[in-house]
């Protein structure tokens, strides 16, 4: 399956569901769990297809979205579970399953664990909500100057509850419900279309039928001048490095647009986009740039170009380059044509959950993601909570002791009782992806010095 790895969700309940001393017949449920199942390799997605003819992503295919969901608890009764008991699944736009609830046991007062999973599958276009929401998430990919010429893979959730009901044989009565809310995780997916091509002109169109300023394509281009050269010092001389930045778009219009330069810094700026009337891009409307870069040692340096957006902008890839200075001088890194240089990546997330110490709602959780790298750069990130609010943003990481890292927070209100589910990533770099959960109980907090953790 492609994409993203998918988020684990859980509810849990500890300490069990009955409260105070019970008589050894009492019905008691301990260590109760409820999660979205990523032991099946069918992942859960939902697939848009390109139409060349709109120019855009229209189609939300047949082919089936399926959430598998698993549940472990432990049952104490002197009696053996009613086999009316089990546990019923709940997912927006989906039919109920249900999961019957067996035990060979005819007494279980010393416990026995019990699982089991259930299916939800319905096709892509029956699902109402995803649908909807899927379509406009590609449509959202398209006016930000996506291309169809890839996948592109975007991770959401959807709410969902589990009731559990179990009974036992016993000549008096007796039941334990729980109603648990949960957020599966599940991925939309743009497809690519193959035989896509990039527009070549807009010329002859009307100011009406062009309407809104678009980014075609944001490029970036580097490369080093021949023959020219800086001498920082005697006996060394280090190449000139061209940084070309080129964006067309639908039309002419102002477009802003930053290069990002790791190290060094960012530069902003705001050009013309204008009808060229010859020349290689002939017919198109064009904004180019070019930057002259010198450099008074070897050094690895990389590059992205991104045009403003919200919440960001269409942009270019990280782009690597080592600029060697020759002669007497030693830098200590590697020199001449062999030099294979490692390109930067996000190697994992650490994600935590703190809080507040109190008495009861509503209060603040503090998300804080942790991303490790494997050298300094700079990288888009997201952080996301089954609470509602999220946060986008751009991060650089730098050395820190032995390693490379940066920390960003995200602050929570917290209003009501439930699981703060939290995830955090580096946007280009799925293997990052963070994970962490928190229980929240608005009748009172528990302090630890203040913070619970």
């Amino acid at each position: 399956m492609r994409g993203l790895s998918t988020l684990v969700l859980s509810a849990v309940l500890g300490g069990g569901l009955v409260i105070g001393a019970a008589p050894a017949s009492a019905l008691k449920i301990e260590n109760l769990s409820v999660s979205q199942d990523h032991g099946d390799p069918d992942q859960p997605e939902i697939h848009v297809k390109f139409d060349p003819q709109a120019d855009d992503w229209t189609i939300v295919t047949s082919d089936s979205v399926k959430f598998k969901f698993g549940f472990w608890m432990v049952v104490k009764s002197a009696y053996a579970i009613d086999n009316q008991s089990g546990v019923k699944f709940h997912l927006d736009n989906f039919p109920m399953a249900y999961v019957q609830v067996h035990s060979t046991d005819p007494s279980l007062q010393f416990g026995e664990p019990i699982s089991g999973s259930a299916d939800m599958v319905k096709p892509g276009n029956k699902t109402n909500e995803l649908k909807k929401n899927a379509l406009e998430v590609c449509k959202k990919i398209r006016s930000n100057g996506g291309k169809p010429n890839k996948d592109h893979v975007i991770q959401r959730n959807i709410k969902g509850s589990a009731v559990v009901l179990v009974g036992t044989l016993s000549p008096i009565a007796q039941q334990e419900r729980k109603v648990l809310d949960l957020w599966a995780s599940y991925r939309i997916v743009c497809e690519h279309h193959p035989g896509w091509t990039k527009p070549t002109s807009v010329a002859g169109l009307t100011a009406g039928q062009k309407g809104k300023l678009k980014v075609q394509s944001v490029d970036l281009f580097l490369a080093t001048f021949q023959g020219q050269e800086t001498d920082p010092n005697p006996g060394t001389s280090c190449k000139k490095l061209k940084v070309t930045v080129r964006i067309e778009t639908n039309q002419a219009g102002p477009v802003s647009y930053t290069l990002w330069r790791q190290p060094g810094e960012a530069v902003t700026r705001q050009k013309m986009s204008e009808f060229q009337t010859n020349g290689q891009f002939k017919g198109r409307y064009i904004v180019e740039d070019v930057f002259v870069h010198t450099f008074d040692k070897t050094t690895y340096v990389q590059y992205m170009a991104e045009v403003a957006g919200s919440p960001f902008g269409p942009s270019t890839q990280w782009k690597p380059i080592t600029i060697h200075c020759g002669g007497g001088l030693t830098t200590g890194q590697q020199q001449g044509g062999g030099d294979i240089v490692p390109s930067f990546k996000v190697t994992k997330t650490e994600l935590k959950i703190i809080s507040i110490a109190g008495t009861g709602c509503p209060t603040k959780a503090f998300v804080t993601a942790t991303f490790f790298a494997n050298k300094p750069g700079t990288f888009k990130y997201l952080i996301g909570t089954s609470f509602g609010p999220n946060q986008h943003g751009i991060a650089q990481a730098k050395k820190v002791g032995n390693v490379y890292r940066v920390q960003e927070t995200l602050t929570v209100d917290v209003t009501k009782s439930g699981t703060l589910r939290a995830h955090a990533i580096a946007n280009d770099f799925p293997q990052s992806e963070g994970k962490a959960s928190k229980a929240f109980n608005c009748a009172g907090l528990d302090p630890v010095q203040g913070v619970t953790q």
